[in-house]
């Protein structure tokens, strides 16, 4: 900290942020996601003097939380600042969607003084409890009046900064500011000499000023050996890997998995199909599941790694063997929950799951592959077989979803990033995107599932884990987040963005209500090709799967971001991704 920097401040409003701003940044935040208003003056002139923090600007507060919320979902930990009123109200999808995704995000908002509440004054609402239930605390600081009261400031901002990273769930700063800004007659010494003394010792400071330090939970000996108890006489143990965090290493969970002789069947997003492992997993299930689950050795005993799956097939699969099951997850609620059914866990462990497979596999007997790990195999390898003549990938072939998601994830360079959107985009890349030699960081907004800020939070995504992002996203997900755009420019790594453009909600399709689908599947007649333009950005519209090929790596190796729009027909992506659940009800691969 420059102590230059406090002794210039311009008023009271002003040293108060710069403080704010310098105490964030001691505690560990890297970059401040601002959409910029009056009442966040005070905090834009402290970012000004502070270069050792990113400052990014977004026009759209909705925008900027996605794109943080997709920072922080690739290890970022942002902090978003707007001005006080309905500005702040725009954040709050995105504050849900990192509830519930486990997602730390500080969300700071500014707001007017006491006097101008209750008073009908312009951008004047209650905003404390704004992002309640879905903000883990809500710290409110009111307007600095003659003094900083230091003390109570800091210790709020690190206490702030701990929930966030002690839950990875949002927490809300809301901090009041009265005007002048800007005051030509304010110094420092108008403060109490005490307080003055305690900004001049802590500004000579580098470190918070209460700095938390958070053990790291284990197993507790009798714990561990409840689960060694219930794991070591199941014959055939199943793994179960759901979505994990694109950050952490999933080595430990493999070498579980094959420690103990089970087969390992692992969702688009537990990132296990393309993390550079060479063991065994199995990625093609939804393709054989449902025909094989008759033939296949019972299963005794379920070990279930993170958030929930998306595969329906894989859920009756675990439902049909209601068994033992061990669900571990950083998340402490209920997430049992799958489509319209459920999953039935017996016993749930409140941990990391990379951590706890860690912890697990000292305490368990190492095993042959089980007669049930060694089926599957079977009938995997059978499903890699099948799955070209089932997408029809010879190069002629006409453009559709599942075929062009396979393709990306075949010709995508090593050590990138996807970011997957819902609905119909990330349930096709669990059915047909099998295990890569790629190492690859796949995210997705899987929390509240939402199709709104989806190119945000994949901007925020690669930019977090700084590598090239490629977003795979459907025409009415780009709708509803075109503004997103403009984030691209000032992007420090290359974007991607293919817009799979069926006109239309193309999921809707599988559902037959008539006159009443049409409705819900919403259909428009644009195509992206001017917005494209209109941001600035190369555009290409494939005309075959080889032409999409082509471009796609041309992109990649030029390093340069580009709109590629696929005009697939709705109904014929449906129909495949049909197919494939049929094939899965055939025993194929015995």
């Amino acid at each position: 900290m420059r102590p230059a920097t406090v002794m210039s401040a311009k008023s009271l409003a002003h040293l108060h942020a710069v403080v704010v701003v310098e105490e964030l940044r001691r505690c560990g935040v890297e970059v401040f996601c601002v959409s910029p208003g009056a009442r966040a003056i005070p905090l834009i002139l402290a970012l000004e003097d502070q270069p050792a923090v990113v400052t990014k600007l977004f026009n759209d507060e909705r925008s900027a939380a996605f794109w943080a919320q997709g920072a922080a979902k690739g290890g970022r930990l942002p902090c978003l600042v707007c001005t006080s009123g309905t500005a702040a109200a725009n954040y709050l999808p995105a504050v849900i969607e990192a509830a519930l995704a486990g997602t730390p995000l500080l969300v700071l908002t500014t707001d007017r003084p006491f006097e101008l509440h209750y008073a009908k004054a312009n951008q004047t609402l209650p905003q404390r409890d704004l992002f309640s239930p879905f903000a883990q605390a809500a710290f409110d600081i009111p307007a600095p009046e003659q003094r900083l009261f230091l003390h109570a400031l800091l210790a709020d901002l690190d206490q702030a900064v701990f929930e966030m990273q002690r839950t990875a769930r949002p927490v809300h700063l809301n901090i009041a500011y009265r005007k002048p800004f800007v005051e030509e007659t304010f110094t420092v010494a108008t403060l109490p000499p005490e307080e003055v003394d305690e900004l001049t010792h802590w500004s000579a400071r580098s470190t918070p000023y209460c700095a938390y330090v958070q053990p790291r939970s284990r197993l507790a000996p009798s714990d561990t050996q409840r689960l060694v108890d219930r794991i070591t006489p199941a014959d055939n143990v199943a793994c179960v890997a759901g979505p994990l965090a694109p950050t952490s290493s999933t080595a430990a969970i493999h070498t579980l998995a094959t420690h103990l002789g089970a087969p390992l069947l692992a969702d688009i997003n537990s990132g296990l199909r393309c993390d550079g492992q060479h063991a065994p997993v199995l990625a093609l299930y939804n393709l054989y599941l449902r025909g094989a689950v008759s033939r296949l050795p019972p299963v005794d005993l379920v070990l279930y790694f993170g958030d929930r799956i998306v595969s329906e097939p894989l859920r009756e699969y675990l439902a049909a063997h209601r068994t033992e099951f061990i669900l571990c997850s950083p998340y402490p609620l209920r997430q049992d929950a799958i489509e319209n059914e459920f999953i039935y866990p017996t016993m749930k462990v409140w941990s990391d799951p990379c951590t706890f497979a860690a912890e697990l596999l000292p305490a368990l007997p190492a095993r042959r592959p089980t007669a049930l790990a060694r089926a599957l195999a079977t009938y995997e390898s059978a499903a890699q077989q099948r799955l070209g003549t089932l997408l029809d990938t010879h190069a002629a072939a006409p453009l559709a979803e599942g075929r062009v998601l396979y393709e990306v994830f075949q010709h995508i360079h090593d050590d990138s990033a996807v970011f997957l959107s819902a609905s119909l985009i990330f349930r096709e890349a669990d059915y047909f995107v099998p295990c890569l030699r790629q190492t690859l960081r796949v995210g997705a907004n899987r929390g509240a599932t939402g199709i709104d800020g989806v190119l945000s939070s994949g901007i925020g995504f690669g930019e977090g884990l700084h590598k090239p992002c490629t977003v795979l996203i459907g025409d009415q997900a780009l709708l509803h987040d075109l503004n997103a755009l403009a984030l691209v420019a000032g992007a420090s790594m290359p974007v991607y963005i293919i817009v799979m453009n069926n006109y239309s909600g193309a999921i809707f399709h599988f559902f037959d209500l008539g006159a009443t689908g049409e409705r819900l599947r919403n259909p428009h007649p644009w195509s992206f090709r001017g917005v494209a333009e209109n941001f600035h950005l190369p555009y290409v519209c494939p005309s075959s799967t080889a032409s999409f090929v082509t471009a796609y790596q041309e992109a990649q190796t030029q390093q340069q971001s580009t709109l590629f729009e696929i005009v697939v027909d709705g109904e014929a992506s449906v129909r495949l991704f049909q197919a494939a659940s049929t094939a899965g009800n055939s025993a194929y691969g015995e």
